[in-house]
Protein backbone atom coordinates (compact mmCIF):
# COMPACT_ATOMS: atom_id res chain seq x y z
CA UNK A 1 0.00 0.00 0.00
CA UNK A 2 3.04 2.63 0.99
CA UNK A 3 4.30 1.99 -2.95
CA UNK A 4 0.89 2.49 -4.66
CA UNK A 5 1.12 5.68 -2.41
CA UNK A 6 4.46 6.47 -3.07
CA UNK A 7 3.43 5.66 -6.96
CA UNK A 8 1.04 8.36 -7.16
CA UNK A 9 2.38 11.02 -4.48
CA UNK A 10 4.37 13.11 -6.97
CA UNK A 11 1.16 13.71 -8.94
CA UNK A 12 -0.74 14.76 -5.75
CA UNK A 13 1.76 17.15 -4.56
CA UNK A 14 1.26 18.85 -8.11
CA UNK A 15 -2.54 18.46 -7.75
CA UNK A 16 -1.56 20.11 -4.16
CA UNK A 17 -0.10 22.67 -5.11
CA UNK A 18 -2.10 23.63 -8.41
CA UNK A 19 -5.02 24.41 -6.21
CA UNK A 20 -3.49 26.20 -3.29
CA UNK A 21 -1.48 28.28 -5.73
CA UNK A 22 -4.59 29.54 -7.39
CA UNK A 23 -6.73 29.58 -4.06
CA UNK A 24 -4.33 32.14 -2.37
CA UNK A 25 -4.52 33.45 -5.82
CA UNK A 26 -7.81 34.27 -5.18
CA UNK A 27 -7.16 35.12 -1.31
CA UNK A 28 -4.52 37.55 -2.70
CA UNK A 29 -7.03 39.56 -4.96
CA UNK A 30 -10.01 39.46 -2.70
CA UNK A 31 -8.15 40.79 0.57
CA UNK A 32 -5.92 43.62 -1.88
CA UNK A 33 -2.78 42.19 -1.04
CA UNK A 34 -1.97 42.72 -4.43
CA UNK A 35 -1.75 46.82 -3.76
CA UNK A 36 0.49 46.23 -0.72
CA UNK A 37 4.35 46.99 -1.83
CA UNK A 38 7.32 45.33 -0.85
CA UNK A 39 9.84 47.00 -2.35
CA UNK A 40 10.05 45.98 -6.14
CA UNK A 41 7.09 43.33 -5.35
CA UNK A 42 3.65 43.15 -3.95
CA UNK A 43 2.83 41.69 -0.76
CA UNK A 44 0.76 39.45 -2.55
CA UNK A 45 3.01 38.01 -5.83
CA UNK A 46 5.46 37.64 -2.92
CA UNK A 47 3.54 35.02 -1.65
CA UNK A 48 2.36 33.40 -4.14
CA UNK A 49 6.23 32.99 -5.46
CA UNK A 50 7.45 31.83 -2.07
CA UNK A 51 4.35 28.70 -1.92
CA UNK A 52 5.01 28.34 -5.59
CA UNK A 53 8.84 27.62 -4.94
CA UNK A 54 8.25 25.65 -1.95
CA UNK A 55 6.25 23.23 -3.93
CA UNK A 56 9.19 23.00 -6.37
CA UNK A 57 11.72 22.19 -3.89
CA UNK A 58 9.39 19.69 -1.96
CA UNK A 59 9.00 17.90 -5.76
CA UNK A 60 12.79 18.19 -5.77
CA UNK A 61 13.47 16.43 -3.38
CA UNK A 62 11.12 14.21 -3.65
CA UNK A 63 12.30 12.90 -7.14
CA UNK A 64 15.80 12.89 -5.78
CA UNK A 65 14.94 10.97 -2.97
CA UNK A 66 12.97 8.25 -5.12
CA UNK A 67 15.77 8.31 -7.47
CA UNK A 68 17.62 5.31 -6.05
CA UNK A 69 13.83 3.42 -7.04
CA UNK A 70 14.24 3.50 -10.46
CA UNK A 71 17.54 1.68 -9.11
CA UNK A 72 16.19 -1.06 -7.52
CA UNK A 73 13.92 -1.82 -10.31
CA UNK A 74 10.58 -2.69 -9.06
CA UNK A 75 7.62 -1.08 -10.93
CA UNK A 76 6.39 0.87 -8.61
CA UNK A 77 9.58 2.19 -7.60
CA UNK A 78 9.98 3.01 -11.38
CA UNK A 79 6.80 4.78 -11.63
CA UNK A 80 7.24 6.64 -8.10
CA UNK A 81 10.20 8.43 -9.57
CA UNK A 82 8.77 8.96 -12.86
CA UNK A 83 5.39 10.59 -11.07
CA UNK A 84 7.75 12.49 -8.65
CA UNK A 85 9.93 14.06 -11.88
CA UNK A 86 6.29 14.62 -14.00
CA UNK A 87 5.01 16.53 -10.64
CA UNK A 88 8.44 18.46 -10.68
CA UNK A 89 7.83 19.34 -14.35
CA UNK A 90 4.01 19.99 -14.11
CA UNK A 91 4.43 22.31 -11.21
CA UNK A 92 7.13 24.26 -12.44
CA UNK A 93 4.78 24.93 -15.75
CA UNK A 94 1.77 25.61 -14.50
CA UNK A 95 2.95 27.75 -11.38
CA UNK A 96 5.42 29.70 -13.48
CA UNK A 97 3.12 32.51 -14.28
CA UNK A 98 3.08 34.08 -11.12
CA UNK A 99 6.22 35.30 -11.82
CA UNK A 100 5.31 37.15 -14.98
CA UNK A 101 1.56 37.86 -14.97
CA UNK A 102 -0.29 40.36 -13.50
CA UNK A 103 -2.14 38.53 -9.90
CA UNK A 104 -5.46 40.02 -10.20
CA UNK A 105 -6.96 41.03 -13.64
Amino acid sequence: MIALLRAVAGLIVWAVAFSAIYGLQGLVCALGWQAVSLGPVSLGRLLLIVLWLGFVALLGWMSWRFRQDWQEGSFLGRMAFAMAVVGLVSTAFTGAPVVSTSVCH
